[in-house]
Formats: structure tokens, sequence, C-alpha cells
């Protein structure tokens, strides 16, 4: 099996600082940031009293946005709430974009998540440096013992790690899935084809009549299963002629379908969850840096 799993092409090199590339991620995430701009100038203007239409779904996209980051950060981190949207609507668009075909998902690249789980990560060290002061900020990793300070280490450490990681992982992990699945069927495609339309014309003709005959009872008595063997029965043996007569040559026709189901899949159901978990991570870490008036008179 010939696979090969590359990161994000570079279309080119900026010649400064040593050389910044600009990869495929650049572009999508450029192109995300645009599409986002756009929308928020589109749909905050025109704001009226009494909203209709596009402002009413809008007021409750927020609401809803907003009910999130009270119920997990609490009523005075509701200020938050800008900057876990941000991340959370980039992210959905990020790996979205894939969809198109000829852009890539942001988010399958370690760089994109990378620098939002470090900017993450340093904005509850900066919080927790201004809340308690440097030097309470360095013994808190000596607590409870000091022999925990390198595991307390290790696991300050590994939050970013484990938040950049678990996003990227889903999302570049569906693609490596559907790509080896798409080589798989097309070897499987190539080694049918050629074996039906080698067999020559007959067996390709009678697998085209056996699926008609197939569908035929399948309509006759309402059954599935005869309708399933049909089809396949029926695709074999056209495929095979049209093999045969070289207009099918190498067209990888077990690929067809399958590969774009499971790209939807894991674009949209994955891409969805993970920046679901991404911001309900983000909201967690942060919101534990930032302790509430009555939480903070305790301490």
């Amino acid at each position: 099996m010939d696979l090969q799993v590359t990161g994000a092409f570079i279309y080119f090199t900026i010649p400064i600082f040593g050389g910044i590339n600009v990869t495929q991620t650049t572009v999508s995430f450029a192109v995300v940031t645009i599409l986002l701009c756009c929308a928020c100038y589109f749909l905050g203007k025109d704001l009226k009293t009494r909203p209709d239409g596009k402002q009413v779904m809008v007021e409750k996209g927020v609401m809803m946005l907003h009910n999130m980051v009270v119920e997990t950060m609490g009523a005075h981190n509701a200020h938050w709430m800008p900057f876990i949207a941000t991340i959370f609507l980039s992210s959905i668009c990020g790996s979205f974009i894939g969809l198109t075909g000829f852009l890539r998902s942001a988010t399958a690249d370690l760089s994109c998540v990378g620098v939002w789980a470090v900017m993450v990560t340093l904005i509850i060290w900066y919080n927790n440096i201004k809340h308690n002061g440097f030097v309470n900020w360095l013994k808190g990793f000596t607590e409870p013992i000091a022999v925990m300070t390198p595991m307390n280490i290790v696991s300050e450490i590994a939050q970013p790690v484990s938040m950049m990681f678990r996003h990227f992982g889903n999302v570049a992990g569906g693609g490596v899935i559907t790509a080896i699945i798409y080589t798989s069927l097309s070897m499987a495609s190539t080694a049918v084809l050629n074996l039906i339309s080698a067999s020559g014309w007959a067996v390709s003709a009678i697998l085209l009549v056996l699926g008609g005959v197939l569908i035929f009872l399948w309509k006759k008595n309402g059954k599935k299963l005869p309708l399933v063997f049909g089809i396949i029965s029926a695709m074999l043996g056209l495929s095979g002629l049209l093999q045969a007569t070289g207009i099918l040559a190498g067209l990888p026709i077990l690929t067809l379908g399958l590969p774009a189901v499971l790209s939807c899949y894991f674009d949209l159901f994955s891409g969805f969850v993970q920046a679901y978990v991404f911001s309900l991570l983000t909201m967690v870490y942060i919101s534990g840096s930032l302790p509430g008036p009555e939480e903070a008179k305790t301490e």
C-alpha cells in the first residue's frame, strides 16, 4: 500500500526573520478569520430594538454562549465570553473549512491548536501571579509537600500539551483514517474490476443480468436483501463491461461515496465536539485561576 501522510503544504516563504513559511494552514486560518470578521460585521449591523429575522438567531446564539460561560466560569467571569466565543467559532470554522476540498482544516495542524493551548496557559499563569503574587505562585508548586514539586511542574506542562493533542489528534486522525480507507478501497476496486474484465464479457453480462433480476424481485416482494445484492451485482457487472471497453479504466469505483461520508463525519461531528471540549477546558482552567469574590475572601 503506497500511502503517504504529510503535513501542511508550503506555498512560499517570506524572506524575513530567517524565513516565514506560508502554509496551507496559514491560508486556511486567514480565510477563516476574514469570514468570521465579515460575518460579525454583517450580523452586527442595523440592530433593532425589536429584533426580527437574523437578529433573533444571533441573539439566541450569543445568549447560549453567555449562559455556557456563566454556568462554567461563574457570573464574575462573564466578560470572558467574547474570548471563549472566538476560540469556539475559530475552532469550528477551522475544522469545517476542510470540507471545501481545496483548503486544509486549520485544526489538523498542531501549530494552530498549540498556539491556542499555550495562549490559555499564559493567561492562567498571568492571573495566578496577578492575584497571588509571583513568590506565592512559585510556592504553589511545592504544595501539599515539597516532594511533589516535580509532579506539579510536569502537571503544569502537561495541561497545554493535553489540550493541543486532544484537539489535533481527533481532527488529524480523521483525515488519516479517511486516507487509509480510500487507498484500501482503491486497491480493492482495481483488483475486483481487473478480475471481472479479465474473465471476459460473459461474467460481466451475467452479473448485470443477475443484478437486474434481484432488483425486479425486490420490487415484486418488497424485501430489502435482494435489492442490496442486486445493486452490487448490477454495479459490478456494468463496471466490468465499462472497464473492458476502456471507459472506466483506472477509475476506483468502490471509493465512490464512503470516503466522502467519513470525511464529512470527521469534519462536522468531530470538529464540533472538539471545539466544544477545547472551549470547555479553556473555561475550566481559566476560571480556576479567577475565583469568585467569596472564594477569594475564604482564601
